[in-house]
Formats: C-alpha cells, sequence, structure tokens
C-alpha cells in the first residue's frame, strides 16, 4: 500500500481500527443511520468519520510520528483512535467502509474490493492528525479539492472520545 493516494470519499472520510470492524460486525448488522449507527465506533475510538460537504476528491499521504508544522495547513483535525494486537490502519471512503462493514467487517473477505491504505501498525493509542490544504482553486492540476495529511503520533495519555467533525468548513 502506498502512502501517498488519491481517495474519493463519497461524502465520509474513515479513519478505523481493522479489528474493531471484525469484532463489532462478525455478529452485527450493519447499521447505515449516520452518524447513529457509528456513535459506539466513534466514542470507543474504533473510528473517526470526517465529513466532506467540500469536494470529493482527495489526494492523501499518511505519516507516522512526524512533526507538522500546522501553519502551512488551513485546518488541522485532532482526534484519537486506539489499535489492539495485530491491527491494521484502515483509511477508506463511505462506500469502502460500509462494504467492510457488510462482510462481517473483514476488508481481506473475498467478496470485497481491493482498499485504497491498509497498514500494520503498532498496538497502542495515537493521536491522529488530520491536516487539510485547499487546492480546489488547483484542480486541474491535482485532480483534487483538498489536499490531506494523516499523522499518527503514540500518546499514553486518556483518549477522549471522537465526533463527527467536518473536513472543511
Amino acid at each position: 500500500m502506498e502512502d501517498n493516494f488519491k481517495l474519493t470519499t463519497e461524502g465520509v472520510l474513515i479513519i478505523a481500527s481493522s479489528n474493531s470492524l471484525k469484532e463489532k460486525y462478525k455478529t452485527e448488522e450493519f447499521n447505515y443511520d449516520f452518524p447513529d449507527g457509528l456513535s459506539q465506533l466513534i466514542l470507543n475510538n474504533s473510528i473517526i468519520a470526517i465529513t466532506n460537504s467540500g469536494g470529493d476528491n482527495l489526494l492523501m499521504e499518511f505519516s507516522l510520528e512526524k512533526e507538522l508544522d500546522i501553519i502551512e495547513f488551513d485546518k488541522v483535525i485532532e482526534q484519537s483512535i486506539e489499535l489492539s494486537e495485530n491491527d491494521e490502519l484502515l483509511i477508506l471512503s463511505h462506500a469502502e467502509f460500509t462494504m467492510i462493514c457488510n462482510k462481517d467487517g473483514d476488508y481481506k473477505n473475498d467478496k470485497c474490493w481491493p482498499i485504497k491504505f491498509s497498514k500494520p501498525i503498532e498496538k497502542g493509542k495515537y493521536l491522529v492528525q488530520i491536516a487539510v490544504i485547499d487546492v480546489e482553486e488547483e484542480f486541474e492540476k491535482y485532480n483534487a479539492y483538498f489536499k490531506v495529511n494523516i499523522n499518527l503520533k503514540k500518546i499514553s495519555e486518556v483518549l477522549i472520545p471522537n465526533f463527527v467533525c467536518e473536513l472543511c468548513e
């Protein structure tokens, strides 16, 4: 998987723990009611859900333990995620997310189509920085509305529950 990729979100960018999805949807049916159907996963820091009304095409970059210069970005959203043993971080469009949840929560299920990004990450609690630059005026150059850098930093403090927020405002 590449650390730089394009993603069409279909309205919602999802950052998720692969193991959490497998655990929840192995026996439970997916609830399509957004965001209420995801509220438990969001509050448990298993997923981050970011709505995107400013344009679906994103140019994504993933980094781990990087020091972001916040001044370089139009907006930085900070939320958190907890990953378990042998877990993978998934960065998904809303369509990929719903497909996975409908297939027992396992993106490796042979009934799922390939996803853009999955990465094994060490067990732990992470601050997730979602740093955004609006590039809509340069759409022809990037074929994207936003550049989004997702940076994980391992933390030891207690996690604050996540909430649904907007990528651009």
